[in-house]
């Protein structure tokens, strides 16, 4: 059940792009416009963390942010449900639960829209951060046990945290603030999908043996 949850999180991937393709005046920019824009209730110009001031008209907002609840719940659902597929280490525990934060995290994001109320808004994302060492934690968990699971764990972990850091440090190294942005958040939820996956995979093939 578990790895069901994180493999339906690829739909956050699929709305994406349908929501930014709605954006008409402005056009969306994967690299220039951070991810809450898309959630964004109003019409507007709205002022970001980096001082910038951002023109933000989002008419398929309500997809989003549907969307922002919907994989929060099943980030969350997934991290308490899969904690029998990784080894009994406190260190496995405590990454599980950053995820579980980011999945709550998620689902703020998605009830307060940054133009609503941008207290909870700024804790949702805050949330995010844990779930971006999540997988790191998880990796260290795994190493004796599955060294590439823990490997792609590790990688995905170290890259998210790393971004993370230049992202809240407002260093883009040319990707944008919402390329950075993207690379600080989305390494957990690509690392989700494909664990997921495997996990669901290994689900099957043993009913089958």
């Amino acid at each position: 059940m578990g790895a069901s949850c994180w493999t339906l999180t690829v739909v956050y991937f699929v709305v994406q792009p349908m929501v930014a393709a709605a954006w008409e005046v402005p056009q969306y920019d994967f690299s220039f416009n951070t991810i809450s824009d898309l959630g964004v209730t109003e019409c507007g110009s709205y002022p970001q963390l980096d001082e910038r001031v951002v023109d933000v008209c989002s008419p398929r907002h309500a997809l989003m942010n549907t969307t922002f609840v919907v994989v929060g719940l099943l980030t969350g659902a997934g991290a308490a449900l899969t904690r029998a597929a990784w080894p009994g280490r406190r260190v496995a525990s405590v990454g599980l639960a950053f995820i579980l934060l980011s999945g709550v995290g998620g689902s703020l994001v998605g009830l307060a829209p940054a133009n609503v109320n941008i207290a909870v808004h700024a804790v949702g994302a805050l949330l995010q951060v844990p779930g971006a060492v999540g997988p790191l934690l998880l990796g260290v968990a795994a190493w004796g046990a599955e060294r590439r699971l823990a490997v792609f764990s590790l990688v995905s972990g170290a890259v998210g945290s790393a971004a993370c850091l230049l992202y809240f440090g407002q260093i883009y190294i040319g990707l944008g603030p919402g390329g950075m942005e993207r690379l600080a958040f989305d390494p957990l939820r690509v690392w989700m999908i494909a664990v997921g996956a495997l996990l669901l995979w290994r689900s099957i093939a043993g009913r089958r043996g």
